[in-house]
């Protein structure tokens, strides 16, 4: 979505925030803290197609423009921007922050050279062996003052127009399942979800398992480890756009996942959340929210059921 001129009147933010869905939401507790810092100003998230419909619904940014779109590669011209249209996009901008690597300074150069007299440009994770959550390093880098106990516990919700698009799936919350991630060593086990399907089943919970176009297969392979007859207590959704996820993640009882984008979704959505981190490191990583354990193996798939389970528990009987 374009900037409107009344906005441009306004003093516009500019956030490019490239990266995976999980990437893109860390940075919400810190956009909300720009835009609190300058409320009169129209702020621009540039991002991940997939996120920035929530970005707009979940009110942490005005205006939305996909990073996908060629022209922001030209970020990086070596030969400057000369007269191109991203000059005289940038140009429009009071602030722009780059949250991306330039090692050859090519960025910064580039905003200079369209007028950009305010701009951040630092890469989107710390330095290696710099301690501390990348949300809270972002903060650093705009020089906000910014506790992430706090501002990590902050909740985000959906308004109701958007769940009554969505309907429920079962008469009560249910445990929602995410068995993906973006790599197979993120993955714990499809039969250990199968387990904890199982055990969920036991205390009469429903279960929604949530799969996108990378999952298939593990999903293929959680639902051969389940009876075959359980249309009434199971439900599987594939390939939704993130909007109706994230509608059905708000109505969860509980969310187990990997160290993916929907687990910090649900941790934003003030979801008791379950993230199951292998060879990333949750200090780094960990999804934010007010209800979320993170729970570590390596390899992850010596995590046993019964430690899942545990946590599991443990949340519910903090709510």
């Amino acid at each position: 979505m374009m900037v409107s001129r009344e906005e441009q009147k306004r003093g516009e933010l500019l956030v490019i925030r490239p990266g995976a869905i999980g990437d893109t939401l860390l940075a919400f507790p810190v956009l909300s803290a720009l835009r609190a810092a300058s409320p009169s100003a129209c702020l621009t998230l540039v991002g991940n197609a997939q996120v920035l419909p929530l970005a707009r619904w979940l009110g942490v940014a005005d205006a939305v423009e996909d990073y996908g779109d060629l022209r922001w590669s030209a970020l990086f011209a070596e030969g400057g921007l000369g007269q191109d249209e991203l000059r005289a996009r940038l140009s429009q901008a009071e602030r722009v922050v780059c949250w991306l690597a330039d090692p050859d300074g090519l960025v910064r150069r580039n905003l200079r050279e369209a007028g950009v007299t305010m701009a951040t440009v630092a890469p989107g994770r710390p330095p290696a062996g710099e301690p501390g959550h990348v949300t809270a390093y972002l903060a650093r880098t705009l020089g906000l003052t910014f506790d992430l106990a706090s501002r990590g516990r902050e909740v985000y919700r959906l308004p109701p127009v958007l769940l009554e698009r969505e309907p429920p799936l079962f008469p009560v919350a249910p445990l929602v399942i995410h068995p993906g991630s973006g790599s197979a060593e993120k993955c714990w086990p499809p039969a250990r979800f199968a387990a904890v399907v199982l055990w969920a089943w036991e205390r009469s919970w429903p279960v929604l398992v949530l799969a996108g176009p990378a999952d298939r297969e593990r999903l293929a392979a959680l639902v051969r480890a389940l009876p075959a007859s359980t249309p009434d207590r199971l439900k599987v959704l594939i390939d939704l756009p993130l909007l109706r996820v994230a509608a059905h993640i708000q109505r969860a009882r509980c969310y187990l996942g990997n160290d993916s984008g929907l687990s910090h979704l649900a941790g934003l959505l003030g979801v008791p959340t379950v993230a199951l981190f292998g060879p990333t490191d949750p200090a780094l990583w960990r999804p934010l929210g007010p209800a979320v354990v993170t729970v570590r193996a390596q390899p992850l798939d010596q995590l046993p059921v019964e430690t899942v389970v545990r946590h599991i528990e443990q949340l519910q009987c903090t709510l």
